[in-house]
């Protein structure tokens, strides 16, 4: 029977918004400190709850990195679903997948990917997430192949441009805060509007319809 209507939440709702909120915490302080400059104790404080408790939600401190990057690494996977979904071709699926991935990973704040993080990580976790990381690569490569191709591109080189976006990308969890002037949809746009017209003057390419979520 609900509890007044949804009103009130659950202990396993209370236990998300708590573990979240660990996650968000302690995917600042890695991204601004480091993992090896950052401790459980450092952790537990900004929360303003004991180490002890900590310890409920996490085992360790590697695992609640491995935690953070996976949050990270799932905004890429959404962002490639989205851009599946409703791109109409090879160089909107770009556009969307950096403008979704760009909004995904402020939004959801997880910690940004630098292999001193990944080797922190146990083997089996830190392969598990560089599969993650090679999988999103070569889809943008073929769809930046394809763009250029079918004369929506430039030809360009493939690898060194998917490894420029994906790492822009990335690196928007190292400066973005939530005092920006600009909301994670501005800041998307503006990185999707740099993809298609850099810096350069001349005449602008238009950007394309970024389709409701819904």
């Amino acid at each position: 029977m609900p509890s007044w209507d949804k009103a009130v939440v659950s202990p396993a709702q209370q236990r998300e918004l708590k573990r979240r909120a660990i996650l968000r915490v302690a995917s600042r302080l890695f991204n601004e400190k480091g993992f090896h400059g950052t401790s459980l104790d450092e952790i537990a404080e900004v929360l303003g709850v004991t180490k002890t408790a900590l310890y409920y939600y996490v085992k360790s401190k590697d695992a609640l990195l491995y935690e953070c990057l996976l949050l990270s690494y799932g905004c890429g996977a959404g962002a490639r679903a989205y851009a599946e979904s409703h791109g109409r071709d090879p160089r909107e699926k770009i556009c969307l997948l950096f403008g979704r991935f760009v909004e995904l990973l402020i939004t959801e704040r997880g910690a940004y990917t630098t292999m001193a993080n990944l080797n922190a990580l146990p083997e089996d976790r830190r392969t598990e997430l560089l599969d993650r990381r090679r999988s999103l690569d070569r889809y943008l490569r073929t769809q930046l192949k394809e763009a250029a191709e079918q004369g929506l591109v430039r030809p360009i080189d493939a690898r060194i441009a998917s490894n420029f976006l994906l790492g822009a990308a990335n690196w928007v969890l190292r400066w973005y805060t939530d005092k920006d002037d600009k909301s994670p949809a501005e800041v998307a746009t503006i990185f999707v509007e740099l993809l298609l017209n850099g810096v350069a003057g001349g005449d602008p390419v238009p950007l394309p319809a970024f389709p409701d979520d819904t």
